[in-house]
């Protein structure tokens, strides 16, 4: 796994009071997870870190936001959901770092998870056959949605081959409804939102 920029301002950036959990979404499963904040270690404790233990200090920060994000998509496994896809409004979320933490939660739990970049369905014939042996298959999916209003078919289309998903947006960035709405539209269940650092604590 590469140390991007992101990762490092997760392990350099001071602990703050998490936000209150946004409210659930109209079509959100009962097991909807609170908010997660990811706070690292202080930043002398940074340089320190290895590439490989990025994550697990992440996990080490709040263990119950992780849990709790593991149960819900656990939960909706046994709906008939398999693959879970994590996407949002703009690049630099935090997706790829949530994604890897999770699939290591459940994995803990005795799970099968596979993730990839894009559903199954539009994987290369190896990489689809690995997705189907998973029981959980968690997307990196990339940003759905844009500035402006929402544009159902590109996301649609974005979200093919996908059972559900999970919404990640930063801490200075406001909840937007309209995506859980165009996602419940389109058939997939919206698991939960998990919120990432502030921008303000990673601008030079």
């Amino acid at each position: 796994m590469t140390l991007d920029w992101l990762d490092t301002a997760f392990l350099t950036r001071q602990p703050r009071p998490k936000p209150a959990a946004p409210a659930a979404a109209p079509n959100a499963s009962k097991a909807m997870p609170p908010a997660v904040m990811l706070p690292g270690p202080k930043p002398s404790e940074a340089s320190a870190t290895s590439e490989e233990s990025v994550v697990a200090c992440l996990l080490e920060a709040v263990p119950s936001e992780w849990g709790s994000l593991a149960a819900a998509i656990e939960s909706a496994t046994l709906a008939g959901v398999k693959v879970v896809a994590f996407t949002g409004g703009e690049r630099s979320e935090g997706r790829s770092t949530i994604v890897v933490g999770v699939a290591e939660v459940l994995r803990r739990r005795g799970r099968s998870v596979a993730i990839h970049a894009q559903a199954p369905l539009l994987l290369p014939i190896d990489e689809a056959e690995e997705a189907r042996a998973a029981e959980i298959v968690l997307v990196d999916a990339g940003p759905w949605f844009t500035t402006g209003p929402v544009r159902r078919r590109t996301v649609e289309r974005a979200a093919l081959g996908c059972d559900a998903a999970v919404l990640v947006r930063r801490a200075d960035r406001p909840p937007c409804p309209a995506w859980s709405e165009a996602l419940a539209a389109i058939g997939l269940t919206v698991i939960g939102e998990a919120v990432t650092f502030e921008s303000a604590l990673v601008s030079g």
